[in-house]
């Protein structure tokens, strides 16, 4: 991509260019995971993200934001094109631990390296890897942060991303090599902030790191290490949201997050 700031998304990973190898891309996909939240405050507040390079870049770089999958894998991408990485794009359905998948409304991004194709996401927000993983087949694969597993579908044709637990495992997505297209990615972003039966603009849903501590947000419940609790204001969210996670919101932005929370809770 020409023209992208890598300079100023580098300092907001806190790191130094990365090589184009394994290495560096392993680098660089768990730094945009621990500095830049996942977070979708647009879409539950009824705004529809603009997903393009340069809004992308604004509202992440700029603006001190983090967003949801099609800004933070955009931006993710942006990124490896300008380091000299070889990226291709797949629209993946989520399953959360279901044997199918609903519609394609998960971006991820494929790195070849050297021959070797990777998995590489920064934007899904539930439990994916840290790291990078080699697209190989039924071969347990750990990261920092869990263990994992691909597995083909015969079925629909899919590659399953699954996480390992002790005696099951948890399908998170599947994908296939279908081409993504700009309209494909903004087709998705439309469903997924104006489709009833999509979860983003019904629940607050925010992931990631104060410091090493992982912490999410599902509407006033904060988990935090496995730990969870309920917020009671809209001050206890400001300083989940702003000072433990750091992203830079206005007071009003905050408050309307507050109100609609409590809106659907007391809905009938």
């Amino acid at each position: 991509m020409s023209g992208f700031d890598l300079d100023l998304y580098l300092d907001r990973l806190g790191i130094d260019p990365v090589p184009v190898t394994a290495q560096g891309l392993a680098r660089l996909q768990s730094a945009q995971i621990r500095r830049i939240p996942f977070e979708d405050i647009d879409p539950f507040l009824g705004i529809a993200p603009s997903v393009g390079s340069e809004q992308v870049t604004d509202k992440i770089l700029h603006r001190g934001r983090g967003g949801y999958c099609f800004e933070q894998n955009r931006l993710f991408q942006d990124a490896l094109q300008a380091l000299g990485f070889d990226v291709t794009r797949r629209l993946a359905r989520v399953r959360k631990g279901a044997a199918r998948g609903g519609a394609r409304t998960h971006l991820l991004l494929i790195c070849r390296i050297e021959g070797t194709d990777y998995l590489a996401d920064a934007g899904f927000g539930g439990p994916t890897p840290l790291e990078p993983l080699p697209l190989r087949m039924d071969t347990p694969q750990e990261a920092t942060n869990g263990h994992y597993i691909l597995r083909d579908d015969p079925e629909t044709g899919e590659r399953v991303l699954l996480l390992r637990n002790p005696g099951e495992e948890f399908a998170l997505y599947g994908f296939d090599d279908a081409h993504v297209s700009d309209s494909d990615i903004e087709a998705g972003n439309f469903l997924c902030t104006h489709w009833p039966q999509a979860p983003f603009p019904h629940h607050l849903m925010v992931k990631g790191y104060d410091g090493d501590t992982p912490l999410g947000l599902m509407d006033r419940q904060v988990n935090e290490a496995g730990e969870k609790r309920l917020l009671t204001s809209a001050e206890a969210l400001h300083h989940a949201l702003c000072v433990r996670l750091g992203l830079v919101l206005p007071d009003a932005t905050v408050q309307a997050v507050w109100d609609r929370i409590t809106t659907l809770e007391n809905a009938p």
